[in-house]
């Protein structure tokens, strides 16, 4: 017996669901879906149910990074005298 997604091939090594990448982060998927929302996280590269939603690692990664330099120059203390 065939399977019905046999035709499509997904490389799951680079994708992470919602949950577990809010696990990682230790906030709830909702913050995830949220950040998405406004932009600050990507968006999905594959939504296989409404609770498996699967991001891309590497776009992922680069979001963080620049959440964290943001978050860097908004808490950068101004010099006095300037």
């Amino acid at each position: 017996m065939e399977s019905l997604h046999s035709d499509r091939c997904m490389d799951l090594k680079n994708l992470i669901s919602r949950i577990e990448l809010a696990a990682s982060l230790g906030v709830e998927p909702q913050t995830i879906a949220k950040w998405q929302r406004l932009g600050l996280m990507p968006q999905p590269k594959e939504c296989l149910s409404d609770r498996l939603i699967l991001y891309d690692r590497e776009e992922v990664r680069r979001a963080m990074e620049r959440r964290k330099a943001a978050r860097r120059r908004r808490a950068a203390p101004a010099r006095r005298g300037e």
